[in-house]
């Protein structure tokens, strides 16, 4: 049975019997089914006014072949498709063609901010005779924002500031294939090159074997793997559009459908198994990565896409950074603006896979149930889903103006590198106590995870991912005395096997800047009134090593089978500013690691932050209407 997420917690199937948007489909004879549906969103942030106005429309539609057809003893043809428009590009000023401004940068030496293209280069501070630094031409201080300036006060570490302009308005730190959105593509997401209002297009096939059946679907589809929602750790054969909604929306909203070829040998009761089945999927659909956005978005999903647009800038074009120490600093308080040439930091590149069948994901797994326990044996062949930054590439010695491979500097490509998913699961209910319990957990073997005590800034580590939820239905009397609340709560948990962390000789730190362990632990409260059609509910979440919270009440009505109305707002607060190592206490082309005497949320504390922390200027109220016809 599939599993329904709600923005912080799994709503599980008596979310769907009991209060979910109830069935409606126009059946029109020979076969043929459609759905229909209009959804309007709106969102108001506090910082930014207006944050989301969308119109979406959705048509799924079936085709059932009576009788099936040569071998297949049924056929269904499926298709969905959806198209969105969010008017907040056009509305609302801090979005959009007009978006940004002018940026100064405080510096910890002290007297007047820093203007962009206003700082010293290193050939300034140093006398150098090399040519170039400085920005390029046309690199104005306009359309700019300071990264991560919602938060107010200066650290006394780097400060980076990122173009938030569209790229078909301002092209500054594009990233070409991905992230280089115009604001169209911005807007309406999904009018672009893949076809992706082409949501899903898929024909399924049923071969009787025997006692047994062999299921086929071709096409582009969504694929469900694992017992849990929100934070994926079985789920992630199809990427997700994190864009759209950061990771608050229901995951079958924001899973991106590839084309893929899913086998299913369901083989039934067998020996000691009340149900046995075998799974096989090739991907063939060229690759794509989860949609983090883009520097200038609605939503900045773990502090990426500003942080990504801000350095392939300073690779362009150049740009300016606050406070960064520079050569022959010996303290925090010697610090100051700089400004870098294009080709010396930054990020150069985006490598996205080709297409090639190497570049194609495989995978299956082995699901059933014995005894009363659901249970699932995962492998997945993949390529990771999420950026990595690698440095090791050639760039320029902003002193001498050499152009090599200078290691330890901060002159990076994007990669995703190609990773094994090894995992399984197991669901259960314990009667005397009337509760379901969920467990799922992976191990990834090649993820990519910065560690500036190396000289790419990059290392190859084992990563285990594990979850446990609990699922119940309770009477909780003073509330409601008729119907049950659903309670479940999960607990995820990630631990990176080859972790590397060590003291600097400046008294920082060095190495990893995400935690060796975190968890993270959800709640969700939900309950029924009005005859079922007024339902309440809380969803809660907490990182513990980032003290990041997030927590969303709603209520939703639906009326009759038609309409639905939603209403709530989702709050963020507690710790929003994790620091790591700079790197930045000596030249970028030294050669050897800085001593990192200070700390700071850019580039790598954010990291630390997670996904609740860095989202802290989210905080919004919401209200969403949808009709199916």
């Amino acid at each position: 049975m599939q599993r329904k997420s709600s923005i912080g917690a799994a709503v599980i199937a008596a979310v769907i019997l009991a209060g979910g948007f109830p069935a409606w489909a126009v059946d029109y004879g020979d076969g043929w089914e459609i759905k229909n549906k209009v959804d309007e969103e709106v969102r108001f942030r506090e910082m930014v006014g207006l944050s989301k106005a969308r119109t979406l429309g959705q048509s799924d539609i079936d085709k059932t072949v009576a009788g099936g057809a040569g071998i297949f003893s049924a056929l269904k043809l499926h298709a969905t498709l959806r198209a969105s428009y969010d008017a907040v590009y056009d509305i609302n000023p801090h979005y959009g063609s007009d978006a940004g401004g002018a940026v100064a940068f405080q510096n910890n030496a002290g007297g007047a901010a820093t203007n962009w293209g206003g700082a010293p280069t290193f050939q300034n501070l140093t006398g150098s005779p090399a040519s170039g630094g400085g920005l390029s031409a046309g690199n104005t201080n306009t359309g700019l924002a300071l990264v991560d300036g919602w938060r107010g006060a200066n650290d006394h570490g780097l400060q980076f500031a990122t173009p938030v302009r569209p790229c078909d308005t301002d092209s500054r730190g594009c990233i070409k294939n991905y992230m280089d959105y115009g604001k169209n593509e911005l807007a309406a997401p999904e009018i672009n090159d893949r076809l992706d209002f082409i949501r899903e297009l898929y024909v399924d096939g049923k071969i009787p074997l025997g006692s047994s059946t062999l299921m086929l679907r071709l096409g582009r589809q969504q694929l469900v793997w694992g017992r849990t929602d929100l934070f994926r750790v079985l789920d992630v054969v199809n990427p997700m559009d994190y864009s759209r909604n950061n990771i608050y929306d229901e995951n079958s909203d924001i899973r991106i459908p590839m084309g893929m070829l899913r086998a299913d040998f369901r083989m039934g009761a067998r020996g000691p198994f009340d149900d046995i089945n075998v799974q096989g999927v090739w991907v063939w659909e060229k690759y794509r990565p989860n949609n983090l956005g883009q520097g200038g978005g609605t939503n900045d999903p773990g502090g990426a896409a500003p942080m990504f647009r801000a350095l392939a800038t300073c690779w362009q074009v150049g740009c300016t950074v606050g406070n960064y120490l520079g050569s022959g600093a010996s303290n925090s308080s010697n610090g100051q603006a700089l400004t870098f040439g294009a080709h010396e930091i930054g990020i150069r590149q985006a490598d996205m896979p080709d297409w090639s069948l190497s570049n194609t994901t495989v995978g299956g797994k082995i699901e059933g149930e014995f005894k009363g326990i659901g249970f699932s044996l995962n492998a997945l062949n993949t390529i990771d889903q999420m950026p990595s930054l690698k440095g090791g590439i050639q760039s320029i010695n902003g002193l001498s103006g050499v152009n090599n491979v200078w290691a330890y500097a901060p002159a990076f490509d994007i990669v995703f590198p190609r990773i094994q998913v090894y995992g399984g699961s197991a669901d259960f209910t314990i009667e005397p106590i009337d509760t379901a319990f969920r467990i799922e957990s992976t191990y990834t073997a090649g993820e990519l995870v910065a560690d500036d005590a190396v000289p790419e800034l990059a290392r190859k580590t084992g990563i285990i991912r594990y979850v446990f939820g609990a699922d119940r239905s309770t009477f909780i009397p003073f509330l409601n005395k008729n119907t049950a609340f659903l309670i479940s709560g999960q607990l995820f948990g990630q631990h990176i096997t080859d972790y590397d962390s060590q003291p600097t000789p400046g008294g920082g730190r060095m190495g990893m800047a995400d935690w060796e362990d975190n968890w993270i632990a959800t709640l969700l409260v939900k309950g029924w009134y009005v005859g079922q059609t007024i339902s309440p509910q809380i969803v809660m979440g907490h990182d513990f090593k980032a003290d990041a919270n997030v927590v969303e009440p709603s209520v939703e009505w639906t009326p009759t089978a038609l309409w639905r109305f939603r209403l709530g707002a989702n709050l963020k607060f507690g710790q929003d500013h994790q620091v790591f190592s700079t790197n930045a206490d000596g030249t970028p082309w030294g050669g050897t690691p800085a001593v990192n005497r200070w700390m700071s949320a850019q580039p790598f504390g954010d990291i630390r932050n997670g996904i609740i922390g860095q989202a802290a200027a989210e905080t919004e109220m919401f209200a969403n209407a949808t009709i199916r016809f």
